[in-house]
């Protein structure tokens, strides 16, 4: 719906424009009437109005010196001049002024109407023209965005080429040749909420003295610092602002101005002080605790948080580790993660990835961020394909009933008579669509719900079991065992649970 005011010093003029509205108008909606120059001006300054219906002659201020005022301000509103003469000069003014169209009074019904429809179609253009707009600019800046954090990680393992060099100046405005790295972290501890709070009251306050580009890398925050001329008291600034949060023991790390071509060991010392969190004790129930976040964002987040958060995990994990032993680091989470995928999906996922095999081989940083691209691409295809498969009616109705009956007795028969089919033809149903018996895929339900119960609800192995539907806790075990390839006392042992 698109707002109209109407300007005339003749009370009947206003009159008709309210009756044609009310009662032949459907798009547009009169939103106010003025009866002088200088009072719409003061009324389209406050109602801003789509469309202007402007009478030329008035006392006082006349219609061509009002718009003349009011077209800078408002650039978009429509203007239509009415006057009682038809004037070359007048007409000529109107064009300079980027008026719409020019009426001659008296003006009838109909050709206020077509006028309506024409501005309607100018203004639906318009219209689809700025969403475009907007979409393409919201478009760029997340590449831009993207671009600035992948420029940014890539220094943990390669100092940048001169042309993404030039491309991160060009895009970032950075007009220097020299460039210091600087990170923030150690609040592994704190929620992701929490977190960006923090880094995002410390970046805004390191902004209002410094230029720099940021973007987060785990649990921490990275700076690129372009070298100017007052920076000498940057390192001292940063610890002056970080004392206020002397509770969160957030740790800095300060790199060293380099040119382009090393800002790698820029970053390699910015990251020294963080050696320590890498502690055998500290850094496995650390690195546990990763793990299970990136399980758990990755099979129920959207694509883009799952895809953020894992490579920010092989990004910490490759950064704190030798190559090897960061390779081996990730089998492990691939292991994990590819059974856990199973049991999620209640189905055998057919997956085409042997972590040892293929991960063992790579020989660089290059070679793995290939692969680990690819792998990452093929499960969450996997997740979306499996979100939108479409089932039949009786198979979702059957889903549905054991997702909430599944702590009861459920048996084929009884599923079957809910959904008012044939044990056979159910049975049958998940064979074809899910890949798998009936009754595995209760276990693998059962079971993921007690790996959640004993994860987040710290339940004893008895009690998951019987929430979960079984009463027979040593069956509940072998079932376990079965589906997760260990028992859950092992799974508890490891620090996993």
């Amino acid at each position: 719906m698109y707002r109209v005011m109407i300007v005339d010093d003749e009370e009947p003029v206003l009159d008709s424009f309210a009756f044609i509205f009310d009662k032949y108008v459907s798009d547009f909606t009169l939103c106010g009437k003025a009866r002088s120059g200088t009072e719409a001006v003061r009324l389209i300054s406050e109602l801003n109005p789509d469309l202007v219906f402007m009478d030329i002659q008035m006392p006082g201020l006349d219609g061509i010196e009002a718009i003349r005022q009011l077209q800078p301000r408002f650039p978009q509103t429509v203007f239509i001049l009415a006057t009682a003469y038809e004037r070359f000069d007048i007409a000529q003014k109107a064009i300079h002024l980027g008026v719409f169209s020019y009426l001659v009074k008296p003006v009838s019904r109909q050709k206020i109407l077509e006028e309506l429809e024409l501005v309607k179609k100018h203004l639906d253009e318009r219209k689809k023209i700025s969403a475009s707009q907007e979409e393409e600019e919201e478009f760029l800046e997340k590449r831009k965005e993207e671009f600035k954090r992948d420029f940014l990680s890539s220094l943990i393992w390669k100092n940048p080429d001169r042309d993404k060099w030039e491309e991160f100046c060009r895009l970032f405005d950075v007009n220097s040749s020299r460039s210091a790295i600087y990170l923030v972290g150690g609040m592994s501890w704190a929620s992701m909420e929490i977190r960006r709070d923090v880094y995002g009251e410390i970046t805004r306050k390191i902004r209002y003295k410094y230029k720099c580009q940021t973007a987060e890398l785990g649990d921490k925050l990275l700076f690129l610092f372009p070298e100017e001329r007052e920076m000498k008291n940057l390192e001292s600034r940063f610890r002056e602002i970080l004392s206020a949060y002397d509770s969160y023991n957030i740790i800095l790390g300060a790199g060293d101005f380099r040119s382009s071509d090393e800002l790698s060991a820029s970053f390699a010392l910015a990251f020294e002080p963080f050696g320590d969190e890498s502690g055998e004790g500290y850094g496995r129930n650390r690195e546990q605790n990763r793990i299970l976040e990136v399980y758990r964002e990755i099979l129920t987040s959207e694509r883009v948080r799952g895809e953020d958060l894992f490579k920010e995990y092989w990004i910490e994990i490759f950064k704190s580790y030798s190559f090897e032993i960061a390779k081996g680091k990730m089998v492990g989470l691939f292991t994990l993660l590819l059974q856990d995928l199973d049991n999620h999906l209640l189905i055998r996922s057919n997956f085409n990835i042997d972590p040892a095999e293929e991960i063992i081989p790579l020989e660089n940083m290059e070679a793995w961020r290939k692969w680990a691209s690819d792998a990452a691409k093929e499960i969450l295809d996997l997740l979306e394909k499996q979100r939108s498969q479409s089932y039949p009616k009786p198979l979702k109705k059957a889903l549905s009933f054991i997702a909430e009956n599944y702590s009861s007795q459920i048996q084929l028969t009884s599923v079957a008579e809910e959904c008012l089919v044939s044990p056979s033809y159910l049975s049958r149903l998940f064979s074809e669509h899910l890949d798998t018996k009936f009754i595995d895929y209760v276990n693998r339900y059962r079971i993921n719900q007690a790996v959640i119960l004993l994860r987040d609800r710290k339940m004893s192995i008895k009690e998951a079991s019987y929430m979960v539907g079984y009463q027979d806790p040593n069956y509940f075990s072998r079932i376990f065992r079965k589906i997760m390839g260990v028992s859950p006392s092992d799974l508890e042992k490891r620090g996993v649970l």
